[in-house]
């Protein structure tokens, strides 16, 4: 029996801190997704933060970096940039030897103080897939943080699933798709991340100014592929709630995997609409800290 969406949903998941794994699976799961989502936005660096770019060699960070592999591509694009990865743990990034000369990772968990020799520092801070570590609906306190890592005139660029638009879709009528549904209600729950759609509002609460967000839908090729990363990712999720005592949470959403997988394994899918939110640090702030 498929549990329904009123019974529990990832609110379950607060306070429990990041509720993925560390492991080899994880890294390519993160690695795969990479390519999908710069397929479907066609960029790294939003275009409006790209044309705005004044120094030919820009120092840009990668706040939650995981496998680093945002940087790795970007690398190749600005190869005269500086390049910063940052992340609570660098388990899944690659060794510090196998990096390009331009790319440095370091550990800095989100919720403790920006180090003082970051303030200040990078024309770009990119940000990418948090919503299962925001909580409460409040991205302020992440936003409040990465903002003090720019200069003036610097922009943050916030890349994000949201689920406000999510869609099953089938390759053809008839599908079974009742686990998948359920899925979806999990990760929405009840509204938990709405705030994803508010991200420009957000951004201008904290004193960014110009900010945009552009929405972009899945690409019909990679509805399965991207349909077994979403399996994936909620696989993830019930081994941590097993692992941080919520047994019976997590008893049920691994029964909902193992359904959801047959279910994507005949031709269904999970799919979300994909948003890239901007917004720059107004250079005004220099002169009015000068007053």
């Amino acid at each position: 029996m498929v549990p329904s969406p009123s019974e529990f949903d990832f609110h379950i998941a607060d306070s429990l801190g990041y509720s993925l794994d560390h492991g080899s699976a994880a890294a390519f799961r993160l690695n795969g997704l990479f390519y999908f989502w710069k397929e479907t936005f066609g960029f790294n660096i939003h275009p409006t933060i790209a044309k705005a770019l004044q120094s030919p060699s820009p120092r840009i960070a990668d706040v939650a970096t995981g496998t680093a592999i945002w940087l790795l591509d970007l690398a190749r694009e600005l190869p005269n940039a500086t390049l910063d990865g940052l992340d609570m743990t660098l388990e899944k990034a690659p060794a510090a030897e196998w990096l390009p000369a331009n790319i440095t990772l370091r550990e800095w968990n989100m919720n403790d103080e920006v180090h003082a020799d970051l303030v200040g520092k990078f024309d770009v801070v990119h940000l990418r897939l948090l919503f299962i570590v925001v909580e409460n609906g409040d991205p302020s306190p992440t936003i409040r943080k990465v903002t003090r890592l720019l200069k003036p005139g610097g922009w943050i660029q916030w890349d994000e699933l949201s689920l406000v638009g999510r869609q099953i879709v089938t390759a053809r009528p008839g599908l079974k798709t009742k686990a998948l549904e359920s899925l979806g209600w999990f990760w929405e729950a009840n509204g938990r991340q709405d705030w994803v759609e508010q991200l420009p509002d957000s951004f201008e609460k904290e004193g960014l100014t110009k900010t945009q967000i552009t929405h972009y839908r899945p690409l019909q090729e990679y509805f399965r592929a991207e349909g077994e990363v979403f399996i994936m990712t909620c696989e993830e999720t019930a081994r941590t709630l097993a692992s941080k005592g919520e047994v019976e949470a997590a008893r049920k959403l691994f029964q909902l995997v193992h359904q959801g997988s047959l279910e994507t394994s005949a031709g269904a899918a999970h799919t979300a609409i994909k948003v890239v939110c901007i917004g720059q640090k107004p250079v005004e702030t220099v002169h009015r800290a000068a007053l």
